[in-house]
């Protein structure tokens, strides 16, 4: 069932990749932007604590944006009506408080259990692997969206996990095979690393996928 999903989830890509590139790009282009910057800094050896916590809030500025403009378009095309770029981001926008809050309460408990043991932490991210989608779509809050998602991804564990294993499975050898190809070349490292990013979208229209087939009561067997 997982390969299913994964096969919907790249013709959903395909399909949708222009609109899906209009969403995320803009903000991955600023993120690279940001991180080479601090990173040439890092290799300096100056302000090394500031500058991991500047690339940290970052992540957390931004991701959130572009990640719920990315639902709220997904949401659109199951409707029939499909939101534009703007519409999305403005989307994403509104809601950058909710999202932001489930998305470091997940990043916490994750890192919670990856401190004990990896497994756990493995765990832990796919039983709230839906917790954004519920938390933007059915407007729950951060702790709601995650008990929700805890309930959902009971029966749906094991689907999730291996579909998610496979795509970022697949993006880590992408970045071990790009790495050696633009090693010095700025503009080519530049790039590689906003492909890679934009690639992570697979992640969440999978997982997107797999939250539509819980609220459509989707038979699911492995």
């Amino acid at each position: 069932m997982a390969t299913d999903y994964l096969k919907q989830s790249y013709f959903f890509f395909r399909s949708n990749f222009s609109n899906l590139l209009s969403i995320q790009l803009p903000f991955i282009a600023v993120l690279m932007l940001i991180q080479h910057t601090v990173i040439g800094g890092i290799e300096d050896g100056a302000n090394l604590q500031n500058d991991l916590f500047l690339l940290t809030a970052m992540d957390l500025l931004f991701v959130p944006i572009y990640l719920g403009a990315t639902i709220f378009y997904m949401q659109s095309i199951v409707d029939s009506q499909p939101i534009s770029t703007l519409q999305a981001w403005a989307w994403g926008l509104q809601n950058w408080g909710r999202l932001f809050f489930t998305f470091l309460l997940s990043a916490l408990a994750i890192s919670m259990g990856l401190m004990l043991l990896v497994l756990p932490g493995l765990y832990i991210a796919v039983r709230l692997g839906l917790a954004n989608q519920v938390c933007l779509l059915e407007r729950k809050s951060p702790l709601e969206a995650m008990k929700m998602s805890w309930a959902g991804t009971a029966d749906l564990f094991w689907t999730l996990a291996k579909g998610l294993a496979i795509i970022y499975g697949l993006l880590f050898i992408g970045e071990l095979l790009v790495a050696p190809i633009v090693e010095g070349n700025m503009i080519l490292g530049f790039v590689g690393s906003a492909i890679l990013d934009f690639l992570n979208v697979f992640g969440a229209i999978f997982t997107f996928r797999i939250y539509r087939a819980w609220r459509d009561r989707e038979p699911i067997d492995e």
